[in-house]
């Protein structure tokens, strides 16, 4: 049953409040804490489900079969067409983030603009 998803917690943020300014001072100080949050970037290590166990990619597969049976291609949207492209060419939203973070800032702002 794929009807539950899993999603990490939020990181743990937390304000401290500087108590050496007296109420009559204007200007309110934060300093924004975040701890045990890692500086890593772990979305980019993340696999799909289905690359990790083959049980439930098999799960997919038939399913996807089974969709695209009861599907009418005189209804797909430009979303449809995109995204059936982007399965043929083996895209995945993590793919595609690893693909961005490559490259100087120059490469990874034209390339997201081209999406």
């Amino acid at each position: 049953s794929f009807s539950r998803l899993c999603f990490p917690p939020p990181p743990a943020v937390t304000f401290q409040h500087d108590d050496e300014h007296d109420e009559l001072n204007s200007e309110a100080e934060a300093e924004l804490v975040s701890d045990g949050v890692s500086s890593q970037r772990s979305e980019e290590e993340r696999v799909t489900e289905a690359e990790k166990n083959d049980r439930v990619k098999k799960q997919l597969q038939a399913l996807s079969s089974e969709l695209a049976e009861a599907r009418d291609d005189t209804k797909k949207t430009q979303n449809d067409m995109l995204h059936a492209e982007n399965v043929r060419a083996g895209r995945d939203k993590y793919k595609t983030l690893r693909q961005i973070r490559q490259g100087n800032t120059k490469q990874r702002i034209d390339e997201f603009e081209s999406m």
